[in-house]
């Protein structure tokens, strides 16, 4: 019932954005003069959201929502319609009106509980992961464009890490996957002198989806991914193996530790993590949790073997999103009681 509530809320708040532009502001795909806001730089403390739009429209179904920043009479019940609003855009292969969408929420955010806040952090998280994914993701944005998309992802990584940090420490999941998408970032900004040629292969801006796991910054030589809502096609890159454990042969979504290629997804569950940005996000998310727990377990061959009937009764089960979304939450928690020596739980009850 909530979920369905969030999407009438949100389907109501769309069409009356569609319909009114009281405050006059500019409708996506025109220009904004330099005097109406100025663009955040990544350097300086910044805690609000940007003032502006920077995403370039991207077809005809694109730039329906006009940005309108303050909008009176929106709640804070709002906030999560607008999530819902640009998630869905986001899948939908709509990037213009997904950042409007998350900025929306991010601002009501700054604006009705205040820019230190928790629901803040959160706004700028789905933000700053959208333009990672926009500068860094496959099919990236234009060169002219990724600079100012990886400035704000920087300063809104950098932020909400700040607050999720200061709310729950830095060892929360939260705090983790900030701190993920800001070192994907400034791994790009500092390579950003040596430029790669405009045939280099895709696979140049793709990651590992479990390099970092505290807060320092990556090597060179293994980038991480963003945390984010996939905007086109999602590809994530296997997961950095020793060559003597790399599977050679491994039938994509095999493994549930977010390492397959959506590039080659086969089976429905598969294509259902590809196209759907919130189950994007928990395979990437428990795919970090999987990440430590094959760290920390001492039997790794029985630790792969166990991983590899999970991730066949997911196959095997599962044919539509609440299946996954609960194997989702089932699969985290056997996988943090593997991380904390319980025993792993045995429960079905995710079908």
């Amino acid at each position: 019932m909530f979920i369905s509530g969030s999407v009438l809320a949100a389907a109501a708040i769309a069409g009356a954005w569609l319909l009114l532009d009281p405050l006059g502001l500019p409708m996506p795909g025109q220009a904004v003069t330099t005097a109406s806001a100025s663009a955040p730089q990544a350097s300086g403390p910044v805690t609000s959201c940007p003032l502006v739009p920077a995403t370039a429209v991207a077809g005809s179904q694109d730039g329906r929502f006009p940005f309108q920043p303050d909008v009176p009479g929106l709640t804070a019940t709002d906030m999560a319609s607008f999530m819902v609003m640009g998630k869905d855009a986001a899948a939908s292969r709509r990037p213009r009106d997904a950042e409007v969408a998350f900025l929306m929420s991010c601002r009501l955010a700054d604006k009705l509980k205040g820019t230190d806040s928790v629901e803040s952090a959160d706004g700028k998280y789905l933000l700053g992961g959208h333009y990672a994914q926009l500068a860094l993701g496959a099919g990236s944005a234009p060169d002219a464009s990724r600079p100012e998309l990886l400035r704000r992802a920087e300063f809104l990584y950098v932020d909400s890490l700040r607050i999720y940090s200061a709310a729950y420490g830095q060892a929360d999941e939260r705090s983790r996957s900030a701190a993920d998408g800001l070192a994907a970032v400034r791994q790009t900004q500092a390579q950003a002198p040596a430029a790669q040629p405009a045939h280099a292969p895709e696979q140049a801006h793709q990651a590992t989806a479990l390099a970092i796991l505290g807060l320092e910054s990556a090597p060179a030589s293994s980038p991480v991914p963003v945390a984010s809502p996939p905007v086109r096609k999602v590809e994530v890159a296997k997961a950095a193996l020793p060559a003597s454990e790399a599977p050679q042969d491994e039938r994509p979504g095999m493994r549930s530790d977010a390492s397959f290629d959506c590039s080659r997804a086969r089976s429905a569950p598969e294509k259902m993590i590809c196209s759907d940005a919130e189950l994007f996000q928990l395979n990437h998310e428990v795919g970090r949790v999987y990440a430590r727990a094959k760290n920390a377990t001492a039997d790794r061959a029985a630790f792969r073997r166990q991983n590899d009937v999970e991730a066949r009764r997911r196959e095997s089960i599962c044919r539509d999103r609440g299946c996954l979304q609960r194997w989702y939450a089932y699969r985290r928690d056997q996988l943090l009681n593997e991380i904390e020596g319980h025993t792993p739980s045995r429960s079905m009850t995710w079908r």
